[in-house]
């Protein structure tokens, strides 16, 4: 039932029967199979097949979307909670975090969890910082770290930090920036916009351990934080205007839940120590 809820999740999302496959690593027969036994088990229909390429949910998939994703949150608290009782009882977080914050700020994190809370076990999953959100929202982490403002409802924002964008790289035209989603990405066009600047090329790349690289090359510019910068690469300073929030994410309904508030005390401790 939980896999069937899992590859639901994914079909309704992605309105594609063939998407959702490719994202679950499975055929796409696996993927119409599982809706049909779902469906069955509820009586109804969860998608109309518009095309071979489009499935529209149906008002009772809109409903089941609602609460699949707490459904499966239960489940996997469930199980994370027999798990450590017959491990070592250790307490469990899931971290979803951003690209810049895993490059220069997330390690000390890392570091203060181990000297104050080393009964804490963890993952972490590095995404844009929409994709946090998403994840955050979809009960598959326990709390995110990101750099761009997004706001949306039952979850809270809080600033943790702050972080100053620099302009690095040399001025040939090119600039390199990241995907839609991303907070360099956000920043970027934002940057454009505000110093009227029509790039003659513009290379997205998602990763920016990457953008890091190809900026050290001479290639062109992009946004970086300040404390990314490689060594001798050309900087301008853009300003009170481009210091940035890092915001912690967590859902309304764990505000009170006492491991997530005792991490969210020490992240937001380590943050501050990083002031611009």
């Amino acid at each position: 039932m939980f896999k069937f809820l899992e590859t639901f999740m994914v079909v309704y999302r992605t309105h594609s029967f063939s998407l959702a496959a490719q994202q679950l690593f499975i055929t796409q027969p696996t993927v119409s199979n599982q809706i049909k036994q779902l469906e069955s088990q509820l009586h109804t229909e969860l998608f109309e097949r518009k095309s071979r390429r489009e499935s529209v949910p149906t008002p009772a998939a809109d409903i089941l979307y609602k609460r699949s994703a707490k459904i499966l949150d239960d489940w996997h608290d469930i199980h994370t909670e027999i798990v450590d009782l017959q491990a070592s009882k250790k307490a469990h977080v899931r971290f979803g975090i951003s690209q810049t914050i895993s490059r220069i700020l997330f390690a000390k994190i890392a570091n203060q969890l181990n000297l104050t809370e080393p009964h804490i076990n963890y993952d972490v999953t590095v995404s844009n910082s929409e994709g946090v959100l998403t994840q955050l929202e979809d009960y598959q982490i326990d709390l995110g770290i990101i750099e761009k403002p997004l706001v949306t409802e039952h979850v809270k924002r809080i600033s943790i930090g702050k972080d100053q964008l620099v302009k690095a790289g040399t001025p040939t035209g090119t600039w390199i920036t990241r995907e839609a989603g991303s907070g360099i990405g956000y920043y970027t066009e934002q940057y454009f916009r505000e110093a009227d600047i029509q790039p003659i090329r513009l290379i997205h790349v998602n990763n920016s351990g990457l953008i890091r690289r190809i900026v050290s090359t001479g290639v062109g510019q992009a946004l970086l934080s300040s404390r990314d910068v490689p060594e001798n690469v050309q900087v301008e300073t853009l300003g009170n205007t481009f210091i940035r929030d890092f915001y912690l994410l967590v859902r309304d309904e764990d505000l009170q839940v006492p491991l997530l508030t005792s991490v969210t005390e020490l992240i937001t401790q380590v943050s501050k120590k990083m002031t611009i």
